[in-house]
């Protein structure tokens, strides 16, 4: 199982982006992506500019998406095969528009919900009513530049939580939302999604499972082993004990090592409840076994940013305990 740094949410000119196709896809693999969802919004242009010159992405995997945009809020569509039409969608019936995304094979992912919204910017909040949580795939938790230092980004954690409290199983990502060129003096997340292949399938199979991770910068290797077999993020674990074992590696984009991103501090939450903390540093691997209850266990990295102590650095999607 590797990792592999994934954007899944950027704009062209095509919508409300400043980048060219091929500038938006020269700047990504510059920066250091392994892969792109072009998410315009309510259009597929850029990823149909794109077939007709696949050379402008390199070695880097283009998957279609679109940012599906409404009077009450936006969601990050990705490979869907067919468009479902985002003007017949209501307040109280959105349920049903998100049951014919995922019937076309689509992800779906609520995009920054704590926007501002109207009259600044109608529809960039999420204002739909969703009754069955079950069809969404996940919560974009980190959006745009400076994430972390967003008020926007904690509400939209604790929207996360309290679906998972509620017995939700529901993932959280990072989106750059990227339209331009970021000053230097900016941050942005990354989300790092485990693939056995470099496969479209393949990324949508575990954006569905749940197999990925949002970060500053620093990177995490994750997994539990249990009654012989390897588990990863999105996975089943049994009640009883179980071994994680983890390792914290460098950050490899160029931009994001400016910014003094250093993890010290791993915390294993089990149900909201903090039950171990490990101190883990750069190039360190820890193995600890733990006890697990029915529900659910993540992983956040703590320890230094942009000069201030015991920041929150990392956050895993859940495994799940039955």
């Amino acid at each position: 199982m590797n990792y592999y740094a994934i954007e899944l949410h950027a704009h062209t000119n095509h919508s409300d982006g400043s980048f060219t196709t091929e500038e938006l896809l020269g700047r990504a693999q510059d920066f250091g992506y392994d892969i792109l969802t072009i998410t315009d919004h309510n259009t597929v242009a850029p990823y149909e500019e794109w077939k007709n010159n696949r050379h402008w992405s390199g070695d880097m995997l283009v998957i279609p998406g679109i940012e599906w945009t409404t009077f009450l809020g936006n969601m990050l569509v990705i490979g869907s095969k067919q468009m479902i039409d985002w003007r017949k969608a209501d307040r109280d019936t959105i349920d049903s528009r998100i049951s014919e995304i995922k019937g076309s094979g689509g992800i779906v992912g609520i995009a920054h919900p704590f926007s501002i919204g109207s009259p600044i910017c109608t529809g960039c909040r999420w204002e739909f009513q969703v009754k069955d949580y079950d069809n969404v795939d996940f919560i974009e938790l980190w959006n745009r530049v400076n994430p972390d230092e967003s008020f926007r980004s904690r509400l939209a954690y604790e929207m996360w939580t309290d679906l998972l409290k509620k017995g939700q199983r529901i993932s959280c990502s990072a989106g750059r939302d990227w339209r331009r060129i970021e000053s230097e003096m900016d941050n942005t997340a990354l989300t790092y999604i485990g693939l056995q292949e470099l496969t479209e399938d393949g990324v949508k199979e575990s954006l569905e499972n749940g197999n990925f991770y949002i970060t500053l910068g620093p990177r995490l290797q994750m997994q539990f082993e249990q009654n012989g077999r390897i588990h990863h993020l999105g996975q089943e674990l049994q009640v009883g004990v179980a071994q994680l074992h983890v390792s914290l590696e460098s950050i490899l984009q160029e931009k994001l090592q400016n910014f003094g991103f250093k993890g010290e501090r791993l915390v294993v939450i089990q149900n909201e409840v903090v039950i171990k903390e490990i101190e883990l540093k750069e190039n360190q691997s820890r193995e600890v076994p733990l006890t697990l209850h029915p529900g659910y266990v993540r992983l956040e990295l703590y320890g230094e940013a942009k000069g201030e102590k015991d920041r929150l650095l990392v956050i895993s999607n859940p495994f799940y305990v039955v």
